[in-house]
């Protein structure tokens, strides 16, 4: 008896949680969009940082910081731990002539090269293919994506 309750419980966190993270997502690509065309508009190069405060309103400290150029491009972001006194990591980003994000690179809290993301598109200009490679420069591995209508 207990444990088909207990199942669909866990059935209902799991779809909370898939909600949770879905709004997230979304949240996030929204507010980098936004931001991305509000430096486009302006023609000029945006950086946004995004503080956190104690509940009292006393302390406060980096948390996160954006840079689109021009663009709007988003070309350099960085995360921050304790307190803000930390680095946690650092991304850049780089485009090609037509606009497409063709490469990131991921520095970790001591600012060395963690990752290298490569990304491949198609005659269409759609994403086709992200290698994920290694500080070394060793492919690490790649996601293939593949896009159906319906």
């Amino acid at each position: 008896m207990l444990v088909p309750f207990f199942i669909a419980k866990m059935r209902i966190y799991r779809i909370i949680l898939t909600i949770i993270a879905l709004i997230t997502t979304v949240n996030t690509y929204g507010e980098k969009r936004e931001r991305s065309l509000m430096a486009e508009s302006a023609g000029k190069q945006l950086t946004v940082k995004e503080w956190k405060t104690t509940p009292d309103g006393k302390n406060s400290w980096v948390d996160h910081i954006e840079v689109y150029n021009e663009k709007g491009q988003l070309i350099a972001e960085a995360e921050y731990s304790d307190f803000g006194r930390h680095l946690a990591w650092r991304s850049e980003y780089e485009y090609n002539a037509e606009g497409q994000l063709i490469k990131e690179i991921v520095y970790n809290e001591r600012d060395k090269v963690s990752k290298v993301r490569k990304f491949e598109y198609d005659s269409n200009g759609v994403c086709t293919r992200r290698l994920n490679y290694n500080a070394n420069g060793t492919l690490n591995s790649y996601r293939k994506f593949e896009y159906t209508y319906e």
